[in-house]
């Protein structure tokens, strides 16, 4: 996990991602739940949510551990992406019985995705650099000395953009089709399987690769006997500064 490249976005964090757990998560639970359940998801996705963005806000230090709770986030948002593209198909054919096999089908597109990408990048890590005996496409990541990790060359995973932009997709894109005249049931059928390929290229490309680097820069602090931290770490202590509440919630510890 890595700071945004602009902190001062950290703002407004907690107010997005716990909207995002209190409306959009269950939204995407609809045809798959009952009410009374939706309402008890929104209540505790909002809570789980809002809890996330203060705690990046003011008091995550962006280390490896901190990726593993970036997991749990990704699987909750993106699982339920997957579960929307696949419910969705089962209530459009007026099939309620299929509901089960469409959270089923959910389950393994995000498992074999994820997976996917973990293995992949759990291979490019198995090439050993000589002189230091640490996994090749970590050692331009880390400065041993000061126990930091160093900002990744190539593009990160995806951020906040990207899961707007997929958001924008699955609320927005269906109706802009209807609008242009087409009917309901092809909107359904085309939009819901794009989805879940968009979704599927994501967690692959991203987040599963991310979760294979977390665990080997967690081995990495097994070895070195030290915690990692993100190398922005003093800049994203003097951000966190001036935001409201930090006298209370942000800390301005060592790693």
């Amino acid at each position: 996990m890595r700071p945004p490249d602009d902190l001062s976005s950290l703002k407004h964090l907690p107010l997005v991602l716990g909207a995002t757990g209190a409306f959009v998560v269950p939204a995407m639970w609809a045809f798959a739940l009952a009410k009374p359940a939706l309402v008890v998801m929104s209540a505790v996705m909002g809570l789980v949510f809002l809890a996330s963005g203060l705690h990046l806000k003011y008091r995550a230090r962006y280390s490896p551990r901190g990726a593993l709770w970036g997991a749990v986030l990704a699987f909750l948002f993106f699982g339920s992406l997957l579960v929307v593209s696949a419910t969705a198909l089962a209530w459009r054919a007026h099939r309620p019985d299929l509901q089960p096999l469409a959270l089923g089908l959910a389950a393994l597109m995000w498992v074999g995705a994820m997976a996917t990408g973990f293995i992949a990048e759990r291979r490019r890590l198995r090439i050993i650099d000589a002189s230091t005996g640490l996994p090749a496409p970590l050692v331009p990541l880390l400065d041993l000395k000061r126990h930091r990790i160093l900002p990744l060359p190539s593009p990160p995973p995806p951020r906040a953009g990207t899961v707007a932009a997929l958001t924008a997709v699955v609320l927005n894109v269906p109706l802009l089709l209807q609008i242009g005249g087409w009917e309901a049931n092809d909107v359904v059928w085309l939009a819901m399987p794009a989805l879940a390929a968009t979704v599927t290229m994501v967690l692959a490309s991203g987040f599963g690769p991310a979760l294979a680097r977390a665990l080997a820069f967690m081995e990495v602090e097994r070895r070195v006997g030290q915690r990692l931290v993100s190398a922005r770490l003093d800049e994203l202590q003097a951000v966190r500064r001036g935001f409201w509440l930090s006298r209370w919630l942000a800390r301005d510890d060592g790693p």
